[in-house]
Order: structure tokens, then sequence, then C-alpha cells
């Protein structure tokens, strides 16, 4: 949608006052997550009172199973759209919104506008409060209008780097970041591109909403996602990430071909760039992905996202998860004998309804013998609408945080001992901004934080570092 935005003649605002337009994408994987969209709704009010004319929409996740919650609590919220519908419908009802808004704009800041009169204001205010909410409705209403007169307005975005008009890549989700520097505002430190390979799910882990609010998976074509990538690196991405809810069950709907063959299409695409991808999913994980990696490690760093969630089958069995501890293990040994100096990364859930002491000891051995760099660990969350939504939980609350906390510590010991192996070592970074007036921050391949002395030309390129230090989240180096 930025992307798309962007093409049609929009500015990305640096900060909410700024913005015309504001959409909030959404997550649902955890409470947490949802309530920060009530309380980041909520401070947006004043904004609404101050300058009516802006919309502000709810897209994503959350939109798909909440969206009557939204419209009944927050009534300022100008359209709610959820992620299993239709994207052309959303991109219509948007390059529509903003033909209006040419016009309510000069309702509060034209004071001495000539075209209007108090009683033609007074109307268009009212319009302006009012809630075009019923984003289908609106999208039907302006075909309908259109159907007679052959020069209904395209919402094809036109720029050398806009998706090609190609059914496949009408589907295709892009979200780039390469914003054009005659835009005129302040362009992201790093390019990097997010493309969607896929969307959905099919495994149905009991602790899960994905499946409820995104659907089925659906792959996007190959050749549009490549397509996409050649464009986007020409345009200055230095960073691809590839993403999908499980994107090793990715499929081409046009070959057949499955997600090793696309990652090693977009590998060799020329160009500097890294490309990265999340997240996969152990059951569908095959060996010749390693070979792949393996076989370009210019372009695809050595680093894996591997969620195992717990070390324990019996709770891998009650969260559906369709996979043995000793099946991932083997799979990380794939890794580790063809990358040999992979980074590992994974997610735990702690505390999962029925978790014994037992459980959770299976797991921190699980983490003694991955020895993963870095871990995002959280407490279960309980979704509505999954199947874990029902199972007994007799464990307190207490208990979860204290085995939280046993996890959490022991992880930064693992990290930091693994970060102190780089140090002396010259290490291939992605320079990604400055912090501040001080440092510049770089990321390694394995996705470190590394912080060095440099100048602003450094931004946006790959240089070599020298690791003086190391803690068990972020490196000191010279340059």
């Amino acid at each position: 949608l930025a992307t798309f935005l962007n093409d049609l003649g929009c500015q990305q605002a640096a900060t909410e006052q700024q913005a015309d337009i504001i959409i909030i994408n959404t997550c649902a994987v955890r409470e947490k997550a949802e309530q920060k969209v009530w309380s980041y709704l909520g401070r947006l009010q004043p904004m609404k009172l101050s300058r009516p004319y802006i919309k502000i929409g709810v897209i994503g996740c959350v939109a798909s199973y909440k969206k009557q919650e939204i419209y009944n609590r927050f009534d300022y919220v100008s359209f709610v759209y959820g992620a299993r519908e239709e994207l052309p419908a959303l991109q219509e009802y948007l390059a529509d919104l903003l033909t209006q808004m040419e016009t309510t704009k000069q309702v509060f800041y034209g004071k001495e506008n000539p075209g209007f009169t108090p009683e033609e204001k007074a109307s268009l205010s009212s319009l302006i409060l009012g809630q075009d909410r019923d984003v289908k409705c609106v999208v039907e209403k302006l075909r309908l209008n259109f159907s007679d007169n052959r020069s209904y307005p395209s919402i094809r975005p036109s720029s050398p780097k806009a998706t090609t008009d190609t059914q496949g890549d009408r589907n295709l989700g892009a979200a780039n970041f390469v914003i054009p520097a005659e835009a005129g505002i302040q362009v992201p430190s790093l390019n990097r591109s997010m493309i969607n390979i896929m969307t959905g799910c099919n495994k149905y882990c009991t602790y899960c909403i994905v499946p409820f609010t995104r659907g089925r998976e659906t792959s996007f074509a190959m050749s549009a996602i490549v397509e996409r990538v050649r464009q986007d690196v020409a345009a200055g991405a230095k960073e691809i990430t590839l993403i999908g809810q499980n994107v090793n069950s990715y499929k081409d709907p046009e070959t057949g071909a499955l997600f090793p063959e696309l990652l090693r299409q977009v590998a060799q695409i020329p160009g500097n760039f890294w490309v990265r991808f999340m997240s996969p999913h152990p059951q569908d994980m095959t060996i010749d992905l390693f070979d792949v990696m393996a076989a370009h490690r210019h372009t695809v760093p050595a680093y894996l996202h591997f969620p195992l969630q717990s070390g324990s089958n019996r709770i891998l069995t009650l969260m559906n998860r369709t996979y043995t501890i000793e099946a991932y293990l083997e799979k990380i040994g794939w890794i580790k004998d063809r990358l040999p100096d992979a980074f590992i990364s994974t997610d735990l859930i702690v505390g999962f309804p029925g978790e014994t002491e037992e459980d959770f000891w299976a797991t921190m051995h699980a983490v003694e013998t991955v020895q993963y760099d870095l871990i995002y660990s959280f407490i279960y969350s309980r979704r509505k609408y999954t199947k874990a939504w029902a199972m007994p939980d007799d464990c307190p609350y207490a208990v979860k945080q204290a085995r939280l906390d046993v996890l959490q510590k022991r992880q930064i010991e693992i990290a930091a001992q693994r970060n102190a192996l780089l140090v002396d070592k010259m290490l291939i970074c992605l320079v990604e901004k400055r912090l501040g007036r001080d440092k510049l921050l770089g990321r390694t391949e394995g996705n470190i934080r590394v912080v060095f002395d440099g100048t602003d030309d450094m931004i946006n390129s790959f240089v070599r570092l020298l690791i003086q230090s190391a803690g068990p989240a972020q490196m000191q180096a010279v340059y």
C-alpha cells in the first residue's frame, strides 16, 4: 500500500500529525499486539477532531475478525479492511478517497475560497465527518458510475518500480520502502523491500489465530515475485525479505515450483543485496533449501529463523505442530552441516495449557542443544476462536513468568558466549542508519546489531568491520 500510494502522488509522512491518511496494519497473533491497536486508535481521536478531513483506516488480521467492534468503539475510523479481503478493491477505494480529499482539505485551509458558499461548506463538513465504511460497497458504486464511461480511471501505478500489469502481480502483496528522493520527505536510512510471496496458513496450530484471519494458503506467481525483486534491487533496495506465514509451503501456481527454486531465482538476480525470508515451518523444511543457501552465500545470508515453540513432544502434539523434537533437531543438523557458521533464531512459547515442569525443561534442553543466537520468547497468549482457547490451564501465571525468566536469562548467557566468538573477526555488515549524532548502526548477516564510527555515505551499503567487543545483543566494531 505504501508503494501504491506513493505511485498515486502521495508522500510518506514522518509523523501522524503530518498525515492526511493514517492506515494501521494490525497483527492478531498475540493479545498484547491487539491491545496496542485499541490504545493507538484512542490516541488518534484528538487529531481527528482537530482535522476532521483526515482518514483513519485499519487493515490486517485484527480488522479481519474485529471489524464491527472497531466501528462500535471508534466512530472516527473511516474504514476497516481485513487481511482476507481483496487488495485491488481497497486500492480503488483509496484512489477515490484521495480525489475526495483534494476537495475536502480546501474546506479547512481555503479561508477565502470563493468556490464554496456557507451552505456548501456545511454540507461538505457533514460529508467529511461521515464514514465510507463499506469499502466494497463504495467500490461497486464507483464501478457502476463509470460503467458507461470508457475513461474509467485506472488505479494501476505507472512508475518504473511499480508492479507489472499481470494477474499474478495484481495479487502480489509488496511493501517497498524505497522512496524516491524527489518526494521531498525524510528517506528511510536503509532501502529495504518486504515482499509477500504467499498469504494464509493451512497448519492450524492450536494457539494461532492466523488461519482464521488470513484464510487458506495462497501462493503468488513466482514470475511476478522475481520481477518485483528485480525492480526493487534496480531501485536501490539492499535488503529483500520474502514474507509468508510458512514460506517453505510456497508453491508456484503456474509451474508447481517450490520455495527453494524461488530463493534460487531471486539469489541469481544481478546486484549487491541480501535476500532474507521469514518464517519457515519445520514440517515443510527440506534439505535442498540449505543447498541453495550454501550455493549463494554472497546474496543469501547464513541465517535461519526456525520456530520451535516447545521442546516437549507432548506439548508439540497439543499445539498441532506436526513434528517432533527429534525431527526438528535433525533439520538443525542439515543447516549446521552445510553452513557451519549459520546464525539460528527461534520462537518459544512458555506456559502453554497443560505445560508441566518436565515439559518446560525439555524446552530448556533443546535450547542448550541448539545454542540459538537469538530467541523470541513469550508467555502463551490465549486467542479466541483457536482450539487452545478451550484447553484447561491449571498453571499459575506466576509460574509461567518464572519459567520465562529462567529461559531468557539463560539465552542472554548463550548469546553473549556466541557473540564473543566473533571478536577480532572481520564481518560484512549492512549499514542501516546513524544512531543520533553518534555511531552508525549496521547488522551482520546473522542480524546482530553492530555499532561503529563512520560517515553518512556508508549508510545503505555493505562494509567490512572488525569486531572489537561483543555483548548478548550488540557488538562494537571499527571500520
